[in-house]
């Protein structure tokens, strides 16, 4: 039996890990599937398939897209698409370019209110992937004007915060026939963290979502048995993943939620 972890970070998004890091890290914790999740980015899997062949890891093309659904963000986890496709690079390029602005616009806000930080620093921190809040929040920190990325997420970058500034969204509908037009499946990350989520995750698998994270750090027993008890009679897939950020977050968690891969069979394949 081999196992997975089907949600992590690198650079390439909001995470601090190099591709070959989270190969190397997972490899230790003896997972042998892993899916780079970044978000509305695919840089990671080009940069290392190759490296993960020669590791023994089965690397499967992912994506965290970030969608909108009655006004909530959703995160839908996207899994073993065509990697080649250029509908889905253009689509996810789209949202790169939406990011990049949104990020310069979050520093135009937070300069206005004294915080000296640069544009071009949050960049270089985002290392060439998809520029985001955590960016932001490391920028913060490293001026001092802030102890920590989650002091800087409260004070300044979360909704309602004077840093915040929305950001362009998929349709759910849209990422589900993006998906299905190009061989993927999706799964909704991290249910239990929505507002009113008893309500939304059944209608968003009524709306076309293949399946549920229901091992996560943010899913606690009772939660996973609900949801893994709804992904069955719907006929729909378990996924789960560790989500790990690297140092991004308090705790590392890479290593620490391991997915049976009898569960994902559906994902091997269509690898």
């Amino acid at each position: 039996m081999r196992y997975s972890d089907l949600h992590t970070h690198t650079y390439h998004s909001d995470g601090t890990r190099s591709p070959a890091e989270v190969i190397d890290v997972a490899r230790a914790h003896g997972i042998e599937i892993v899916a780079i999740s970044d978000h509305d980015n695919l840089a990671a899997y080009f940069e290392i398939k190759t490296y993960a062949d020669s590791k023994g890891v089965a690397l499967i093309p992912a994506t965290e897209l970030s969608c909108a659904y009655e006004g909530v963000d959703i995160h839908i986890l996207a899994y073993a698409f065509d990697a080649h496709d250029e509908r889905i690079e253009a689509k996810l390029q789209r949202f790169r370019g939406a990011r990049q602005t949104r990020g310069r616009r979050i520093v135009e806000r937070l300069r206005a209110l004294n915080y000296n930080i640069s544009s071009e620093r949050v960049e270089q921190l985002a290392a060439g992937g998809a520029v985001g809040r955590p960016h932001v929040a490391r920028a913060l920190v490293e001026a001092g004007y802030v102890a920590s990325v989650s002091e800087a997420f409260d004070k300044l970058l979360r909704p309602g915060k004077p840093g915040y500034v929305e950001k362009d969204r998929f349709a759910i509908d849209e990422a589900v026939a993006l998906m299905r037009a190009t061989g993927g499946l999706t799964s909704i990350a991290h249910p239990t963290l929505y507002p009113d989520h008893e309500r939304i995750v059944p209608q968003l698998l009524d709306a076309g979502i293949d399946g549920i994270e229901v091992l996560h750090p943010d899913v606690n027993a009772e939660w996973r048995e609900v949801y893994s008890n709804m992904a069955r009679f719907r006929g729909k897939m378990l996924t789960g993943g560790s989500d790990d950020h690297g140092t991004v977050k308090k705790t590392e968690t890479l290593g620490t939620i391991k997915v049976p891969e009898d569960w994902i069979g559906a994902i091997l394949e269509r690898l």
